[in-house]
């Protein structure tokens, strides 16, 4: 009995020290690098084991955005450093470094930095892809965004928008508090749909189509989804290893196989099905890439798959952050009232001379443009821009050095309330972009800067426009008791949204 009893003493001595010496292990390992910024003189915040300094995002406690403004204030420099669970990030806030990083100096950030693996097949689109791959894609797509090309797609939007004010009068005729954003959401996926892909979906009349479902799913992932979405510039090597699907699987079907069907269609012989939209191009460039497989510059290996993850970069990117945007901007004028008349007397105005909505009548209505850009500034879609270096490269004017491999942040969110840019922050102005200086500054980045920003800018701000005006030429708006004032951010969505949607009134002129 004693013999047992030391056996098992002496295992559970010996179990106890390996988990402790493993514990230890573990330890040094999460915090080896927490000293990287210190013994270069940069001024950085005390991180925490595991989390780093993205303790509050990672856990879901606050949203991105707020995130952002509070880490841009943590120190007035020009850069400091943070941590990702480990990982030691740059964090710049200075407009003449962000021109550098994105603009004078691209070919050291050249990419963003976020890894994609087969098992998660729509990672693999414009916006993740790295050297020739993205620079291929990415100058082959430019020229379906080019505004002669968007100018074709007035009428498409025309169709869209006399449905959504048909619907946005039956909203007004109920007198119940509507959620604006929603209404957003069904008329870009309709938008998208009809101008890039040559589908009805009819979002804004049924309700259930799967392209509305797909949407709820993007714009409202699972738990471990969105921490994977997180941690995997992180942990880069385990989310390849893992092969670790981010996107949900449903998703990832209902978008192959209709690129599957719309490919097969596209490449018939029936010349009435091609329309030169988003999606005749994709087909034509795998059509292109199939014939030219000896060439490692023209191959960019556009196969379904690929042409499945283009489709779904311009869905989400297209449908989500238009529609918040348009949601945001009724927000804030049915809280400003005098700018919403101002705007709504604009419309009226260009509408009395050009009697319909054009290319060439919406480009007349420049206040309406400055109440977007001001919307854009106070919600900007992407709260915050991030690259990897590729190259060692030397700060201008300092002696920091910036190994390969390390990621720069830029804290758009924070730098769009920075009172030293935008005087009273908060206060939505459209009139401060009477200063055409503003847009070129490098204080302004809702679609980015660059070589790498927003490829579909003009479309956005078209399919914009149109919404807002749908909107606003017969009707108006304004808080209700189900409004939540001061919007409360999503914690868990990657772009800047409301965590329960945007509820207005919608009251028809007289």
């Amino acid at each position: 009995m004693i013999e047992l009893f030391f056996i098992f003493n002496l295992l559970f001595n010996s179990y106890f020290i390996s988990f402790v010496f493993l514990s230890l292990l573990f330890y040094l390992y999460l915090t080896s690098t927490f000293n990287y910024w210190s013994v270069r003189g940069i001024s950085y915040k005390k991180p925490t084991i595991i989390v780093g300094n993205f303790f509050d995002s990672l856990l879901f406690r606050k949203s991105l955005p707020e995130v952002m403004e509070e880490m841009y204030n943590w120190f007035d420099s020009p850069f400091f450093g943070v941590f990702r669970v480990r990982t030691p990030i740059l964090i710049i806030r200075d407009p003449e470094l962000i021109k550098s990083v994105l603009v004078k100096d691209f070919k050291y950030f050249v990419n963003r930095g976020i890894p994609t693996n087969s098992q998660d097949p729509l990672s693999c689109h414009l916006f993740n892809l790295e050297g020739y791959k993205w620079r291929n894609l990415r100058s082959k797509l430019t020229p379906v965004f080019t505004a002669g090309k968007i100018k074709k797609m007035v009428i498409l939007l025309q169709e869209c928008s006399g449905i959504f004010e048909k619907l946005i009068n039956e909203a007004s005729i109920s007198n119940a508090p509507v959620d604006v954003r929603e209404l957003a959401v069904n008329f870009m996926i309709d938008v998208i749909g009809s101008c890039a892909f040559g589908i009805q979906i009819n979002a804004l009349t049924e309700k259930e189509s799967e392209f509305h479902r797909a949407a709820r799913k993007i714009s409202k992932p699972g738990f471990k989804s969105q921490l994977w979405r997180m941690l995997r510039t992180s942990i880069p090597q385990v989310y390849k290893f893992l092969g670790t699907q981010i996107t949900d699987p449903n998703v990832t079907k209902f978008f192959q196989d209709v690129v599957k069907q719309m490919v097969a269609l596209r490449e018939s012989d029936d010349s009435q099905q091609r329309r030169n939209d988003f999606m005749d191009l994709l087909v034509e460039l795998k059509c292109k890439n199939q014939s030219n497989r000896h060439s490692d510059q023209d191959n960019i290996e556009l196969d379904e798959n690929m042409i499945a993850a283009q489709a779904y970069v311009f869905f989400v990117a297209g449908y989500e952050t238009s529609s918040n945007t348009i949601a945001f901007c009724l927000y804030e004028l049915g809280i400003n009232i005098e700018i919403q008349k101002k705007v709504k007397a604009e419309i009226a105005l260009v509408m009395q001379k050009h009697k319909e909505l054009t290319y060439e009548s919406i480009q007349k209505m420049t206040y309406l443009e400055k109440v977007i850009l001001e919307t854009l500034r106070k919600y900007p879609p992407g709260a915050m821009i991030s690259r990897k270096c590729e190259e060692t490269y030397e700060i201008p004017g300092t002696i920091l050095r910036i190994p390969a491999g390390m990621r720069v942040m830029i804290p758009v969110y924070g730098i769009h309330h920075d009172p030293n840019y935008y005087p009273e922050p908060d206060k939505f102005n459209p009139d401060r972009f009477d200063d055409n200086n503003i847009q070129n500054s490098y204080t302004f980045l809702p679609f980015g800067e660059g070589p790498r920003g927003c490829i579909g800018m003009r479309f956005a701000m078209l399919s914009m426009k149109f919404g807002l005006i749908s909107f606003l030429k017969n009707h108006r708006v304004e808080l209700s008791d189900k409004t939540t004032n001061p919007i409360k951010f999503s914690v868990r969505s990657m772009v800047t949204t409301s965590e329960n949607g945007l509820w207005l009134n919608i009251h028809r002129d007289n």
